[in-house]
Parts: structure tokens; C-alpha cells; sequence
């Protein structure tokens, strides 16, 4: 159940990058971008949140600490990504928009932190399959 679990994980995350992502920047208008991911990122964060949840109880279920711990990991990255980090994001792209100085910074920050979060969960989860 646990690698099944870690290759679903892996499986979103990795769909969203290679399909998702470069199919609504080249198809959508910049409003519509906007109000697709922003309705798309909380939906996969709280799908990644259940999933590495999972992932947890199962670990400790079967007593694998490695996958335990990087399922740790995982979740939390989902938590910080989905509470702390989007929210500022989307302040952030909202003052760039309106031309406010220094918000393009902060927003080109913030998603990068964002983005390497997530590739670091995405290189977990591998981890986890491959243990």
C-alpha cells in the first residue's frame, strides 16, 4: 500500500508538471490562468495533504520509518505550500498586477520556495517507491 500510495502521490504531481502546467499558460488568458490555478492549487495541495496522510498511517502501520519519515516530509511541505506560501503567492501576483514596487520580488520568491518544495515531495515520493 505504500508504494502504491508514494506512485499515486508522485502520479499528480508529476501530471500537473508535465501536462497541466504548460497546457493552461499557452491555452489560457492571463485572468483565466489566474483563476484556474488558483482554484486548481488548494484541490491538489489538499489531494497531496490526504494522500501523504495516508501514506503516515500506513508507514506506521507496517513500521517502515524511512517512508515514515519522508511521508512526514511530504505532508508538511503540502501544509506550508497550501497555508502560508499560495496565499502570500496570490498577494503577491495581485500587487505585481497593480504595479506595486517590489511585489514582482517577493512573488518570483515566493514561487520558486513554492516550486522547490514541490519537486522536493516529488523526489520523496520516488524515494519512498524505490526503497
Amino acid at each position: 500500500m505504500i508504494n502504491f500510495l508514494a506512485a499515486t502521490l508522485f502520479g499528480t504531481m508529476i501530471s500537473f508538471m508535465v501536462l497541466v502546467s504548460p497546457v493552461v499558460f499557452k491555452v489560457l488568458s492571463t485572468e483565466d490562468t489566474k483563476n484556474f490555478l488558483r482554484m486548481f492549487f488548494p484541490r491538489l495541495f489538499n489531494f497531496g495533504l490526504i494522500l501523504s496522510g495516508l501514506l503516515i498511517f500506513f508507514c506506521l502501520r507496517e513500521e517502515n520509518t524511512f517512508a515514515q519519515i519522508l511521508s512526514v516530509i511530504i505532508f508538511f511541505g503540502f501544509l506550508i505550500n497550501q497555508f502560508i506560501i499560495t496565499p502570500k503567492i496570490n498577494k503577491y501576483r495581485d500587487l505585481e498586477i497593480n504595479n506595486i514596487k517590489g511585489a514582482k520580488k517577493i512573488f518570483t520568491i515566493l514561487h520558486f520556495l513554492s516550486v522547490c518544495i514541490f519537486v522536493f515531495q516529488l523526489l520523496l515520493s520516488l524515494a519512498i517507491i524505490f526503497n
